[in-house]
């Protein structure tokens, strides 16, 4: 009877002992669970538009910004500039550009890419086109002209309206293209009054200030006239020079080869380099080292190694031939001749003052 009286107390104790414990492990865990989970940031996010059916579709950002999962969206609203609370939330936060998105409530954690603050305030300004709340107007759509040479003066000039597309295709705007001949009465006053001298041409309206891409690189590719119009000056050739009224660029190539030397290398080569630097030639003949005309060449230009190339016309409107030719060749009143074969691995040519052939080494 005493074993009994004593063993049921322990018995007790213990079983309220491990459910004590069983019930502050279980508190714990539940603490732990609860405190793993982040807690999002709540904000308020508002769309203010205007009426632009051309701007930037701020509509589609607006739409993922409320998918986020990073923070809570306790609320949304689209506004026109129209509105008063729209308006309020313009002036107090600086937004010039239109559509924006004011994002307001628990910011100071919040890190979203392509915002700019404003006190407490994340704002997401417009790129072009856009609406200027300043002067009312909607900036970003770019009018391109083309000024053109003649039909039939330039035949091999490039097709420079393709600009257009090029351009679209990187975000710009273009409302308008239109395209001047030389000597149509628009095409004479744009010729002079933005001093042209190479056709075809190309003038972008002063909209295109408004895209980086064309502003870190125009003063390379031309300038802006006061009117604040882009004047493209820098054409790649073949062009029109309008005070010569010739076309410039054209470059002739003459293939030198060895018809003895089957084992030299292939001079058509070349012609595939040349295309690289953007020169597709004018006129093209390959000369063997025995013809009358080959033997004039290299005694000419004392040419020592065949196969290879010699150049005429204007190779030097090339500016990124001209980088390079010095490692490569001569040129020497404007004939310009490859004459480094020792710098094409595993090839051969041959030496034409002891008739050795010279094989270089595989890289």
């Amino acid at each position: 009877m005493e074993h009994t009286k004593t063993f049921g107390p322990i018995h007790i104790v213990l079983a309220c002992l491990i459910g004590v414990v069983l019930l502050f492990n279980a508190y714990q865990i539940a603490g732990i669970g609860s405190a793993s989970e982040p807690k999002l940031p709540k904000i308020e996010v508002t769309l203010i538009t205007a009426d632009c059916t051309d701007c930037f579709d701020m509509q589609s950002v607006y739409a993922e910004l409320l998918k986020g999962t990073t923070y809570k969206v306790e609320n949304s609203q689209e506004l026109a500039i129209t509105d008063a609370h729209a308006q309020r939330l313009a002036t107090e936060n600086n937004i010039t550009r239109l559509p924006a998105i004011v994002i307001e409530g628990d910011t100071s954690a919040l890190a979203l890419e392509g915002t700019r603050k404003s006190g407490s305030v994340l704002l997401i300004d417009s790129p072009a086109p856009y609406y200027d709340v300043q002067s009312s107007t909607v900036k970003g759509k770019v009018a391109i002209t083309y000024v053109l040479a003649d039909a039939g003066t330039c035949t091999d000039c490039g097709n420079i309206t393709v600009l257009g597309a090029q351009l679209e295709s990187a975000g710009v705007f273009v409302a308008s293209e239109t395209k001047y001949t030389a000597s149509s009465e628009d095409g004479k006053r744009m010729i002079a009054a933005y001093s042209l001298t190479k056709l075809p041409a190309v003038v972008l309206s002063p909209d295109a200030a408004e895209y980086e891409l064309i502003t870190q690189t125009w003063e390379q590719a031309g300038d802006i006239a006061p009117d604040g119009l882009f004047v493209l000056r820098t054409i790649a050739p073949p062009y029109y020079d309008l005070a010569t009224k010739m076309v410039r660029g054209h470059v002739n190539l003459i293939n030198l080869v060895d018809a003895t030397c089957t084992t030299c290398y292939d001079v058509s080569m070349h012609k595939q380099i040349l295309l690289g630097f953007g020169i597709k030639p004018y006129t093209e003949k390959t000369l063997d080292v025995s013809s009358a005309e080959a033997k004039e060449l290299i005694a000419t230009n004392k040419i020592e190694m065949i196969p290879t190339i010699v150049m005429t016309g204007d190779p030097q409107l090339y500016p990124s031939l001209q980088q390079v030719w010095s490692q490569v060749g001569t040129a020497e009143n404007n004939i310009y001749v490859f004459r480094h074969t020792e710098l094409l691995p595993g090839t051969t040519a041959k030496n034409l003052t002891n008739g050795q052939l010279v094989t270089q080494p595989t890289q």
